[in-house]
């Protein structure tokens, strides 16, 4: 089976045998290939800011104008702890997936075998990024912007994103 190749030549994720899981597979690593060459670019930065990143470390339901019902919260509860999952497993990683990996399918049951298999991986190496320092002030503006700067997953993803900076 092919597997996709880094810009550096190792191995990003290994593709596996089950086609949805592949798919998205594919996606993640293809995004992290991009973020290795490109950086953060204007339409990465828009799906962050459109409630991606608050939806993440915001507080949920915030927004009094939408009626929630017990099913729209258990899943944005069950796609919140998924991005939490993969946060907590490499936050290099985590950015690739809330880019690609929106939160409806996070909240699918059929993403537990892809998240399961993306915590489960023996090294994050692979997913290590460097970005600029405009990304890092895009994340401090957003972050300031929609109330969520002093969230502790925040602030650790700062920490690992942009060590140099603390």
């Amino acid at each position: 089976m092919d597997q996709p190749i880094t810009p550096e030549g190792g191995p990003l994720i290994p593709l596996i045998s089950d086609a949805a899981i592949d798919k998205s597979l594919t996606k993640i690593n293809e995004k992290v290939r991009q973020l290795k060459r490109d950086g953060i670019t204007r339409g990465d930065q828009e799906i962050l800011k459109n409630r991606r990143l608050s939806f993440t470390w915001g507080e949920l339901n915030e927004d009094s104008n939408i009626q929630t019902t017990s099913v729209t919260t258990w899943r944005q509860s069950r796609a919140r702890r998924a991005y939490t999952a993969v946060q907590d497993a490499s936050d290099h990683l985590f950015l690739a997936v809330v880019l690609v990996i929106s939160p409806t399918e996070c909240a699918k049951t059929s993403f537990e075998d892809i998240l399961n298999y993306l915590i489960g991986l023996e090294t994050y190496e692979p997913y290590h990024l460097d970005l600029s320092s405009a990304a890092k002030r895009f994340f401090e503006s957003t972050a300031a912007e929609q109330g969520f700067s002093s969230n502790h997953r925040y602030l650790s993803f700062m920490q690992s994103l942009f060590p140099q900076s603390s």
